[in-house]
Formats: structure tokens, sequence, C-alpha cells
């Protein structure tokens, strides 16, 4: 890395460099990041500190006159943390002597880690079988399908350097980077210093890599499909074609000039999934049938560019411009709280089911200035723009749409035999975020910063259910405006927060203390009676603010151990779509009761969902090689999001009419327990073991959860007690062995071993339905990477094996009620004929029940 490097997260490296001879400080000796403009040079006693250092690995040279100089090499060095490198120098007679070169080891605990952390590296990442960040996540100890530790989905801040990229609509991140551009992905699932606002249960910042000092590059194409033999679940699936998964990458980087540094990153990837579904019926009016062919119901294709731009202004500033953009079109209702990719009712009619469409941009512009060498101020602006669609014809008056109660047409057990989905969604987030932070270290013990922080966000939606129908001449028409089918708002929420975060390090303590203050302004508006919607005084929104204090301490216990522990308040605002939906305030008796979950009233007024956070653990060196980390959490979650249901007073338009309205009212616990062992690399074997229980318990899974309760028959009460949650997966078991041949070879495989989540059993009429009351069955996968690298001279030629699901095993994430299973249901065997083409047995079979079945892919790569 060379002096025009910068990232918006950085550490240090500190130590104290004594005479080999007679153990005495070198006072004045210099230490310097070679092939960087970074360095620093010995106090009184020795000790030098070097600071604003971006992750990475690094040699330091140490040199003073009258010594032999020293390089160390290999140091390896992560956001946050402190890297301690002591040194001892030979004193010499004669002058121009060679250095002594040492190779570093990393430290196989980290004695300045305060709370629960992974941190894995670029190198890491390109020998894993892993394709997304999403993928890398899921491999991380206290995370279970993107919850952390027990909590919602959407309870995570996710950050590229240092930036919150988050959509402010759904809570979600607006995108993720591709792999190769990835410097060090750092995931907290633990407790979280104040710098970090907006979670409640975790953190991923990804650090992003700037370009080189000499021009690199690379190139690579990946292709595969799906092999398997459960043909019998999965359609098309013995059509094996390569072309069903392409993956085009390319990746460059160097200098432009002795001051700027560029990288930039294209990816293409076409992704045709593995669920299929058969064009037997057209999606019409009457009764056509089509030409029988296998159609994707599940595919995903994207394009993904990151440009990145570093400027040395002079030796104390540092410029930083990032582009990410990313356009995605998939079947995937991302717009809806389930996220499902696939409906399993137009499996004989896929051309009528909708297609979603992301255009998400990020720029983001760092400025990093050094006011002394201990001292450094970061300025960042970002702008955040998600744009998302979804529908079937762009056109939303295109005569082809179908009458909208085509869909409603079809016979006992059976598919769709025609019909369009009359949903039509556009929606724009747009985030503005200015962020400014001062970090000064006050001696060698201490280090304190402070932040502030201001978003600006800009949220437009359109969420239609077109119409065509006698009343409309049988004609595609719009819905009137602020009708219940036609629900249109523009918004624009507030963020600010201030910060103030102290770490201090001494041989025998390490504490990070800070706290948080945030203040947030809906900017909507709210009624005051909600007994009477329609005519009801309407009144602005009342801004929110909280204070969350961090604390968390780590101690050394022996030479080979430490202990740390801590404690946080968290505060998160609810995601923006649960404030502002359904803005008119309007309910659409028509539907009867479905109105109360398809209608329901955003709220404004929805305070900051809580969350109170303990943790205690230790790590413990076990050997040279090995240690392991063991760390106890407990989790206290209030005011989450919820909804209630609300009646409409008599006297007034559809008066006795209930509608749903969310509210803070739901709340749960968390408590688990981890270990972790870890075998760094010794001739060229590595590997990793990770163990998660853990309980999670809460009266709602669903913010929905009391409006679905209201549509059984007859309704049931919602819960008041504290049940399994949706995503309580009890064990969780991550093993991952590396080996690396001096031949070139490298060769990984991933295990993942859990038990199953639970499920609401169906039970006889006379018996209590106790939610998630009983467990899916476990699951089981291994994952395969395989590379054999060959050189020509400057270039490298790298041939990849991935194999997903190696042993292709039917893993079952959802189950039918009655058996706990997704192989079959007592519903094969009651009676009733199928009213349509498709049997009983294709009705009942869902392939989007299982996991993905095995999946193969080949790769080709040279970098220059």
């Amino acid at each position: 890395m060379g002096s025009s490097v910068w990232a918006a997260t950085t550490g240090k490296i500190t130590g104290r460099v004594t005479s080999a001879e007679t153990g005495e400080p070198l006072i004045g000796l210099n230490v310097i990041i070679e092939k960087t403009d970074m360095g620093a040079s010995c106090d009184a006693n020795g000790y030098y500190l070097i600071v604003n250092v971006p992750p990475g690995t690094y040699n330091l040279r140490f040199m003073m006159i009258g010594y032999r100089p020293l390089v160390m090499e290999n140091i390896d060095v992560r956001s946050d943390h402190t890297t301690t490198i002591d040194a001892q120098l030979q004193q010499i007679v004669l002058e121009a002597k060679e250095a002594v070169t040492v190779v570093a080891t990393r430290p196989i605990i980290e004695v300045d880690r305060t709370s629960t952390e992974s941190s894995v590296s670029s190198d890491q990442i390109a020998t894993m079988p892993v394709e997304t960040v999403e993928d890398i996540l899921n491999l991380q100890a206290g995370v279970v399908e993107g919850h952390f530790r027990g909590g919602r989905s959407q309870e995570v801040v996710y950050q590229i350097d240092g930036v919150p990229i988050n959509d402010a609509y759904s809570g979600d991140a607006s995108l993720f980077v591709e792999n190769d551009v990835i410097q060090e992905l750092k995931v907290i699932s633990g407790t979280f210093n104040a710098e970090y606002g907006q979670a409640q249960s975790g953190v991923v910042d990804i650090i992003t890599k700037t370009g080189s000092k000499t021009f690199t590059g690379s190139a690579s194409i990946l292709s595969g499909d799906y092999v398997s033999t459960h043909k019998e679940i999965f359609w098309n699936i013995d059509e094996v074609n390569p072309r069903d998964y392409l993956d085009y990458n390319f990746y460059v980087s160097g200098p432009l000039g002795s001051k700027i540094n560029y990288l930039l990153s294209l990816r293409r990837v076409m992704d045709e999934g593995y669920l299929y579904g058969k064009n037997v019926f057209l999606p019409v009016d009457s009764i056509a049938y089509g030409d029988g062919r296998y159609i994707p119901m599940g595919f995903n294709n994207r394009t993904s560019v990151f440009g990145k731009l570093s400027l040395a202004l002079t030796n104390n500033d540092r410029l930083s411009l990032s582009v990410s953009h990313r356009y995605t079109k998939q079947n995937r209702e991302s717009d809806a709280i389930n996220n499902e990719i696939y409906d399993h009712l137009f499996r004989y009619n896929p051309l009528g089911q909708s297609t979603s469409y992301d255009d998400v941009t990020i720029g983001i512009l760092s400025w990093n200035r050094i006011l002394s060498p201990k001292t450094y101020v970061n300025l960042r602006v970002s702008v955040n723009r998600k744009d998302y669609e979804r529908y079937i014809y762009k056109d939303s008056l295109d005569p082809r749409y179908t009458t909208d109660n085509r869909l409603r047409l079809r016979g006992n057990f059976s598919f769709y035999t025609g019909g369009t989905d009359m949903s039509y969604i556009t929606r724009t987030a747009l985030t503005t975020l200015t962020k400014f932070d001062i970090t000064s270290h006050i001696s060698r013990h201490q280090q304190v910063q402070l932040g502030v922080e201001y978003k600006q966000h800009e949220l437009s939606l359109i969420d239609m259910k077109l119409k065509k129908n006698s009343e409309t001449n049988f004609q595609v028409e719009i819905p009137p405006l602020n009708s219940a089918d036609n629900q249109r708002y523009n918004k624009f929420p507030i963020e600010a927060a201030a910060y103030i975060q102290t770490k201090w390090e001494s041989n025998d303590f390490i504490m990070n203390l800070g706290v948080r203050y945030d203040y947030f302004d809906a900017k909507g508006e709210v009624i005051k009676d909600l007994t009477r919607p329609r005519t009801s005084e309407r009144v602005a929104s009342t801004p929110t603010s909280q204070v969350s204090p961090r604390l968390g301490i780590a101690y050394p216990i022996t030479e080979r151990g430490v202990m740390h522990v801590s404690y946080g308040h968290f505060f998160q605002i609810p995601q923006f779509r649960y404030l502002y939906t359904n803005p008119s305030f309007t309910v659409n008796p028509e539907e009867g009761r479905a109105a109360v979950l398809n209608y329901p009233f955003g709220n404004a007024n929805l305070k900051s969902q809580k969350t109170v956070a303990y943790e205690i653990g230790l790590q413990q060196q076990l050997s040279r090689d090995i240690a392991l980390d063991v760390t106890a959490y407990y989790k206290d979650i209030r005011n989450l999001l919820g909804s209630e249901i609300n009646t409409i007073a008599t006297g007034e338009q559809h008066s006795g009419i209930d509608y749903g309205r969310y509210v803070n009212r739901d709340y749960g616990q968390v408590k688990g327990l981890t270990f972790m062992l870890e075998r760094k690399a010794v001739r060229g074997l590595a590997a990793s073991v990770d163990y998660t229980y853990q309980v999670a318990r809460g009266n709602a899974s669903d913010p929905r959860s009391v409006l679905l309760d209201s549509q059984s028959d007859p309704p049931v009460e919602s819960e008041k007690q504290l049940v399994p949650l949706d995503w309580d997966q009890t064990h969780t078991l991550n093993t991952q062995v590396t080996f690396h041949s001096s031949r070139g070879y490298v060769v990984t495989v991933i295990g993942k071993l859990s038990s199953g989540m639970p499920y609401t059993p169906e039970v006889a009429e006379t018996q209590a339905v106790i939610e998630n009351s009983d467990r899916k069955p476990n699951r089981m996968t291994f994952d395969l990477f395989a590379m054999k690298t060959i050189r020509f001279g400057p270039l490298a030629l790298k041939l990849t094996l991935k194999v997903y699901n190696l042993f292709d095993r039917l893993n079952e994430k959802d189950v039918y009620s009655d058996t706990g299973r997704a192989t079959y249901t007592e519903e094969l065997y009651r009676p009733g004929e199928v009213q349509g083409l498709n049997t009983k047995e294709e009705f009942f079979t869902r392939p989007d029940w299982y996991e993905p079945p095995r999946q193969i892919l080949l790769g080709i790569s040279t970098q220059f």
C-alpha cells in the first residue's frame, strides 16, 4: 500500500523498542511502515504509536544509527483494534549492515477486544465457497439466516467504509459490494461502541480495498448448474445446462500519476435458480394453453460496478471517492415482509408472476486529515439512492393485464389457470448523510473519539392494485388516488446523532466507554381519534430522542487468557415503511376481514425499539496455534414493532369495521452461549469450529402477528407469553478446514449443522394451539472449494471448483403443520378431488420449502 491509501475505518500499531544487549529503551528510534508514508518515533520510554492505519498486512522497519535495522514482516492490522509489535535491536560496530528480517505471527487472541467480533480478510474470502457477503455473514457465530443473536433481521446496521448503507424504507442493506473489492469484513454480533447507531443486534462493516501502487488486474468466469437426483421435487433439475449460472468478473487497480490510485470492479451474474414453473397456461382471461416449457421462477440476475479513487492531497490530507452501483432483476418479493422468492400457485402460470427490479447507487466522499501524529479527523458525505419496482408490465395500463378477479377463479387443489398479479409498486429511498468525527490519542493509554452525523431522507411510494372488471368496462384502470388500492406519498424524515467514545488501554486493563444521543423526526402526521379515522383531526408527529450508554471491559487473567464483559443500551427506529403505510388512513370493507391484514395504518409516532444487552466472554490460548473463545450473552428487547386492531365508532362511515395499525407492543428475550475453537495456519492447514446454543423467545415473530391472528377462522387471541421465535435455532455448528499446498492447491470444506426451527403444529379442535411448540427437522450442509494455481511468468491462471450442498441433502426449511415435514401432508389422503390439470401430489410438493439442492460451479481466472 502506498501513501495514497486511506480507509474510513482504521487501526493502529504500537509497541516498545529496546536494545538487545542492555534492555534500555531506544529513544528517538524511527519506525516506518514500508511502502507508505506512515511512521513514528520512540518516546523517552521506547514506546511508539502509529495511528490511522488502514486494515491490511504490512512490513514494519525499525531504524536507528548504531543498530542493525530490523524488518518485521506480515503484520496484520485490523480496523478498530491495536496491533502490538515489540522489538529488540542489536548494536553494530560498522555501518551498512544488512537488515534483520523477522516474520511476525498474528496473535491468536485479541487482547483489546471487549465484545464478540469477527474479522474476515480478503485472503480468507478468496479461499471460501461463498458468492456474496450474505453467505459470509451466515457462517459467523450467533448469526442465523440474517438474524444476529436472536434479533429480527432488520436490527443490523450495514456499513461500507464506516458509512451506513441501510435502506431506510425496508431496513435491509441497500446493496452489498462484491467479494473481490473487500479488504476486511468486520462483523460485531455482540455489544458495540457508541459510534454505531440505529442497530439493536449487530454491525457489519465492509472495508473496501484501495488502488494499488502498480497496475494489477484479474478476469474470471464461473459457470455451472444444479445437479441433483431429486427431480420429483425440483422440476427441470435433470436438465444440466452450464449456462444456467454464468458469472463474469473483471477487476483492475493501479496508479494515476504519483498521487492518485484507482480501483474498478465489474461483475455480471445470471442465475436461473432451482425453482421452476411450467408454462401450461398463459396469463390471460380465458383458458389458453402455453408451450409447456420450464420457466425459472426464482431467477436472480445482477450487474455490479464498484469504482474508487484515492488522492493524496498533502502528506496529511487524503481524499477518497467511491461509487457502488447494482442493478438487479429477480423473482423476489423484496418489498414483502417475508421476502419470499416464489409463489407456488403460479407453478402452471409462471408468466403471470411479477418481477422486481432494484437499481441502487451509493456514493461516498471521504476526507481524512492528520492534525498531529496522534490526532486525525474524518469527514464523510454519502448519497444512497435505491429505486425499487415490481410489476409484470412496465406500463401500468398495459392491456395484457387480466381481470382483477382472475386469480381467484381456480379450482380446488389446483394451480392458477391464467391471470396476472395486479400489484404495481414503485418506490424510491434517497438518504444523504454527513458524518464528522475526530480521534485523538491524548496519551499512550487513552484514545478519545467524538462524532456527529446528520441524515436527510426522501421517501416516495406508489403502491397500487390495478383494476379491470365490468365497472371499468374491462379496461385496465388505476384506482382513485388515496383509496385503499392506490397509496402514494412523499416523506422527508430526518435523523441526527452525536457520540463520545473513549478507549483506555494498559497492560492489564482495556476499557471502551461511550454514550450516544439520537434524534429523529418522522415529519409525518397521525390521527387523534382512532375510532374515527376518516373525520378525526390529523396532527404532526412528535420527534423522539434517546440516550444510549455503552461499556466494554477486557482484562488479561493470565499470559494466555483474556476476560471481557460488556453492557449497553441500543435503540432503533422501526423501518420507515411502517411509519407511513396507508397514509390516507383508508379502510377497504370490500375485502372483508382480509382488509385488516392487507391495509393496516402506519404510525408516524412509533417509538424507538429498545434492547439492553449483556455479555461475558473468555479468550484462552490453548497452545501456540490453538485458541478457544467462549461467550455468554443475554438480551432484553422492548418496544418492538407490533400491531393492534381498532374498530370504527358508531355513526361513522363503515362503523363497526376493524382496521389494523402498527404500534410498539412486542417484546422478547434472547440468551445464548458460543464456543469458538480456532487453529491458525500451520504447515498449510487451518481450521475452525464454532458452536452456538441460543434461546430466542418473544410474544411475536412478525410485526403483523395480531393482524394475522385476526384472519383465522375463528380469530385466535394473540400471544401474551414468551414463545420460541420463528428463527429460534437452538443448536448451530459451523466448521471450516482450509489446506494450502506448496504446489498451488487450495482446498476448503465448510460444514453447517443446525437443529430445526420451530413451527406451530396442527392440533385437534378441542386442544389449545401453542405457537411454535414443535420443531422442524435438523439441517446439515457441506460446501467445497478447490483451486489450482498455475503460473506463467508474471501471469497466474487459477482453476476453481465450487460445490454447494456437496451431498445433495434435502434440508427442509418449512413444513406442513399436520406432519412436521415438507415431504408429505395428511391432506393427500383426505377427501377432495383436484379441479385442474395438476395432480394432488404436485400441488402439495413445495420445492420452495427446501434449501437449494447440490450446485456445481467451475471457473477459470487470470491475474496480471
